[in-house]
């Protein structure tokens, strides 16, 4: 089955991929933010609770201050201590919002509100305790400022069992006063013994005094304020129990407020464990995931990326090797699946190329072979022609001899006319003999003329061949450049594909320096061939020309003899056709020359083409022996 993502450009799918992990990022930025909150709405809960308990804590003390001092300062300072902590219930209202938590902090509000209650019935105890104890005490210092008069009126009395009993009662007195004093003054319930023993005995004692006068007095007025004292010290024990069952009902309220804030703390350390456990859960949970969607991705990138990197390194690998027999496509659509299809192509337009420049170098090396024989027969016949011509040389030169002779002798013609005969005769024979050689020679060179007009059409085919290696080594340059601008995109993956295309560049460069150096071997060789062509024209003109001379030479020497039985007559005619021969001849020898340095330019020209076609030669052999480095279909 196709898979979809394989036609997805490379560029959407790291987008895609880095979106997915800027995603999971998020989500697991978000699940800490929110256990975070979570943890931190927590530890304020707990921190409220601790400070609930600190509160309590500070409430409890100051309450114990006050009931020990019961000063006023201790009094409003436990009603700040009560006042920040119904303020830290209400906001605890608003932040507990569980139902276990709300009910515990509802049930310590109402034990505060209680409390409250409580304890301002405590304060109202305590001040009517106070008012009663100040009331007490000025009795008390009434009773002894009375009790040192009644001394004082006793010091001159007779009486000495009344002054004793009355110094015993007072010390007794002021002893049970100072206890008194003692307790009240440290908030302690006065001592039973006091109230219900020596109270009551000293006012009996009190009363049992028999005194007189102004002491009598004095008694009666200590006896009324002892009542009234009596009267104060009776409303001690029930104040002292309202003020204990209050401060029972206090410490029972505090105790009731600490377990339920202490619960509440409880609570919430559980619950602090519980979200810090789940917290925990969800973001090892959103870890894993990540990382497992991570792991997914890493695995899909590389399927999706890596594998077809390695599919396009393992054909550029295999190009670079030489090997164009195989196939290289694929239907994905992706950058990688267009490099792949376009390494593809390449190596199928290589394959073409190169099986192009391998026929064109079998036929370049089959051409080389041919002009090389051709060069070597043109060589051969431009040393039979030098040789020729040199014996036409030596032919004008011994016939220009024999009419200079002719010329001294023609006054002794007459007498001669045997050896003249003889003379003109070997002069015709001679002279067809030129003439038949000067024919000869004309045909030489006619059939040179074609041998090299055939050697420059052969070079026109090398240039046509060459033609086409340049067209082949151009276009493999583009395709390497063009290969070469895919690699640089497909950046550290594709330098594999850059070597190869760097190599067949240099080898395109190579092929296009060797087809300039022929190329211009082949203009020089058509250059040569066309200048010799052009000599051997005229050369064959001059034979031609040669030859008609020769002709009218044998006319001559035919005419001589029908007219030797004229020789007296014709004497000065010979002379002076001998003298023209003799011009002729220069002229023939001249021309003939001519022929000769013509035929050694041109051998000149065949050595150098030769020489042109070997390098060729060498050349196709170098091509053959390079295209030979790549494997191709047939």
């Amino acid at each position: 089955m196709k898979n979809p993502f394989e036609n997805i450009s490379i560029g959407l799918k790291l987008v895609c991929g880095f979106g997915l992990v800027l995603l999971l990022t998020l989500i697991v930025a978000i699940a800490g933010f929110v256990g975070v909150d979570a943890l931190l709405e927590r530890a304020r809960k707990v921190q409220l609770s601790n400070q609930l308990n600190s509160i309590v804590l500070d409430l409890r003390d100051q309450r114990k201050l006050y009931l020990d001092k019961g000063s006023e300062d201790a009094y409003q300072d436990v009603i700040k201590i009560k006042t920040k902590l119904s303020k830290q219930f209400q906001d605890s209202f608003n932040l507990y919002t569980g139902e276990g938590s709300l009910a515990l902090v509802k049930q310590a509000s109402s034990a505060l509100d209680q409390y409250t209650l409580t304890f301002e019935e405590v304060h109202t105890f305590r001040q009517d305790w106070g008012n009663t104890g100040k009331k007490a005490a000025g009795i008390r210092n009434e009773i002894k400022s009375q009790a040192d008069q009644l001394i004082d009126s006793l010091s001159n009395s007779s009486d000495t069992n009344a002054v004793t009993t009355t110094l015993r009662m007072s010390n007794e007195l002021a002893d049970t006063m100072l206890i008194i004093t003692r307790s009240v003054g440290q908030g302690q319930p006065i001592p039973q013994d006091i109230i219900n023993v020596r109270i009551p005995k000293i006012a009996t004692e009190m009363e049992q005094l028999s005194l007189t006068g102004q002491s009598q007095a004095i008694q009666q007025k200590i006896a009324e304020l002892f009542k009234t004292y009596q009267a104060l010290l009776a409303l001690n024990p029930p104040l002292t129990l309202k003020l204990d069952n209050g401060s029972e009902e206090l410490a029972a309220l505090a105790a009731t407020i600490t377990n339920k804030l202490e619960d509440l703390e409880e609570l919430q350390q559980v619950k602090s464990a519980e979200d810090g456990a789940h917290v925990r859960i969800l973001l090892i949970s959103i870890t894993i995931a990540a990382i497992v969607m991570g792991l997914f991705f890493a695995w899909f990138i590389r399927r999706m990326i890596v594998t077809p990197m390695n599919e396009v390194t393992l054909a550029v690998e295999a190009i670079s090797s030489g090997d164009l027999t195989r196939t290289y496509s694929t239907e994905r659509r992706d950058e990688l699946g267009k490099l792949y299809n376009d390494i593809g192509k390449m190596s199928i337009t290589l394959n073409k190329l190169i099986s192009e420049v391998v026929g064109g170098v079998l036929n370049l090396s089959s051409t080389s072979e041919q002009l090389e024989i051709i060069t070597k027969n043109s060589q051969s016949r431009m040393q039979s022609q030098r040789d020729e011509t040199d014996q036409v040389a030596t032919a004008i030169n011994e016939m220009s001899a024999t009419v200079a002779e002719v010329a001294r002798n023609a006054e002794t013609a007459a007498s001669a006319t045997t050896t003249t005969d003889k003379i003109v005769n070997q002069g015709s024979a001679m002279v067809n003999e030129t003439a038949t050689q000067i024919s000869n020679l004309a045909t030489e060179l006619n059939n040179t003329s074609q041998t090299m007009e055939t050697l420059k059409e052969r070079s026109d085919n090398v240039g046509n061949v060459l033609e086409v290696i340049k067209a082949v080594a151009e276009q493999t340059n583009l395709l390497a450049l063009n290969a070469a601008i895919e690699a640089a995109r497909a950046g550290e993956a594709g330098r594999g594909f850059a070597v190869v295309a760097d190599e067949v560049r240099g080898l395109a460069s190579r092929t296009q320096d060797s087809a300039k150096e022929i190329e211009d071997l082949i203009h020089l060789l058509q250059s040569g061939a066309q200048e010799s062509l052009d000599k051997i024209q005229t050369s064959r003109n001059l034979s031609i020309n040669n030859a008609e001379q020769a002709k009218g030479v044998v006319a001559l020497f035919a005419s001589i003899n029908k007219e030797m039985g004229h020789v007296q007559d014709m004497t000065q005619q010979i002379a002076t056709a001998a003298e023209q021969q003799s011009h002729v001849s220069e002229e023939i020898s001249s021309s003939v020359e001519n022929v000769r340095q013509l035929a050694d330019q041109t051998t000149e020209g065949a050595a150098e083409s030769a020489m042109a076609v070997s390098n060729l030669k060498a050349l196709s052999l170098e091509l053959k022996a390079l295209t030979q480095r790549f494997k191709i279909k047939r």
